[in-house]
């Protein structure tokens, strides 16, 4: 895949550039094939010319948005997160604590995932992650103190328990509520929040010392 930064549109001024962005995003939140770039122009206040000079086409549009947001987390990510921090379980809290901020500093692109995910368009989504998103989750996952796990636990195993049953509970609350709406999602944060919890402290009592 190519790099997002490198892409022609990111020579562009970032007022307009903005504006397409933006624009495909609150489209593309309708669903791959019930968007229409008649919207998005109009939204952005450009000419279709323009958007198909840039992208080609509306799959290489939706690509490159869902990667460019999968960017802008990354880079809050790895601004806030103290990678520092040796126990990957309050590594994982403050990631939990951080997307919940971030779903009230980005709506309209916290809706464009959602939506992304749940119909993950022509294995989009899945090849994003694997490609974008891999460095970020070995990086997150790297210099964590083992030493805190109890002596007959294996690490890599206690890792992956770990980091399954986070993405396990996403997943599962993403899929039990039918919105593709933050704010449905938002309404949920505190009992989120609590269950979240409460699966790690019952995690700390079974693989730590």
């Amino acid at each position: 895949m190519e790099d997002i930064q490198t892409h022609k549109i990111m020579q562009m001024e970032q007022e307009k550039r903005d504006r397409i962005i933006n624009a495909a995003m609150k489209e593309f939140n309708k669903g791959f094939k019930e968007a229409h770039t008649d919207e998005i122009v109009r939204e952005a206040g450009i000419s279709k010319g323009l958007l198909f000079h840039y992208f080609g086409n509306k799959e290489n549009l939706y690509e490159f948005v869902f990667r460019y947001a999968i960017g802008v987390m990354s880079a809050e990510y790895y601004k806030l997160i103290n990678f520092k921090q040796p126990d990957i379980l309050e590594r994982m809290w403050q990631a939990v604590l951080l997307k919940v901020d971030l779903s009230y500093k980005y709506p309209t692109m916290f809706d464009f995932m959602t939506t992304a995910y749940k119909e993950n368009h022509n294995g989009v989504v899945t090849s994003v992650y694997n490609w974008d998103y891999q460095d970020f989750a070995d990086n997150f996952f790297a210099n964590i103190d083992e030493s805190l796990f109890r002596d007959d636990v294996e690490p890599q195993m206690a890792l992956n328990v770990i980091r399954w049953t986070q993405i396990g509970y996403s997943t599962s609350q993403l899929d039990s509520i039918n919105s593709n709406n933050i704010e449905d999602y938002q309404k949920e944060y505190d009992r989120f929040l609590t269950e979240i919890q409460a699966y790690f402290a019952m995690l700390r009592r079974i693989l730590y010392k």
